[in-house]
């Protein structure tokens, strides 16, 4: 079991998450384009609805985010604001999109919305971690690698490739090694508890 911290920080996966490389998926980034984005909380239940327009015709490319929040009391509150859209040059032509945090200005990739907040800013203004950074103790580490494993073995399609391992092929082997690692400490650790 992991330690549970009582004071621990909130985690981007808990969050909803506006990111640029769904936005190309869904060709919002081409001209003036409108959308709708909607998230539902594991956590919660609750659902969460965007609607978005995203301007890269002007001098001063942006997208609007339009969307309402109800508080404890029930009380409703629309927003409605605009995100700056930078670009930077690619290697081989064409340019690549990146929101600016509208609290720091810093230049991202993914902008959230954290539980209990209102408008959607960088993981840095909304202090947020991963889930797999609050996981502290042995188990807590060995039962999410463990879960990689399963999730990477699912994906593998070819083991080799011209007599080598493919790239998760190593990846699965370094993981596995990792949790020979952690359990050897987890057993170092229940020993010292045994004592």
């Amino acid at each position: 079991m992991a330690r549970c911290y009582r004071n621990r920080k909130a985690t981007a996966d808990e969050s909803c998450r506006l990111t640029m490389p769904y936005l190309r998926k869904r060709g919002l980034l081409s001209g003036q384009t409108t959308g709708k984005i909607s998230w539902t909380s594991s956590m919660t239940g609750k659902k969460t609805a965007v609607g978005l327009t995203v301007d890269i015709t002007t001098d001063d490319p942006c997208a609007r985010l339009v969307y309402a929040l109800t508080d404890k009391g029930g009380n409703k509150t629309d927003y409605d604001y605009k995100v700056s859209l930078t670009t930077t040059d690619c290697n081989f032509g064409g340019v690549r999109y990146w929101f600016g945090c509208p609290d720091c200005g810093r230049r991202v990739a993914v902008l959230y919305l954290a539980l209990g907040d209102i408008y959607f800013r960088c993981r840095h203004c909304n202090n947020l971690s991963y889930h797999s950074r609050n996981e502290s103790s042995p188990y807590g580490i060995l039962g999410q690698t463990s879960r990689e494993i399963d999730n990477l073995r699912g994906q593998i399609k070819r083991w080799t490739w011209r007599g080598r391992p493919t790239r998760k092929v190593r990846k699965l082997h370094a993981l596995e090694q990792k949790v020979g690692i952690i359990s050897s400490q987890a057993i170092t650790h229940l020993n010292k508890l045994k004592a």
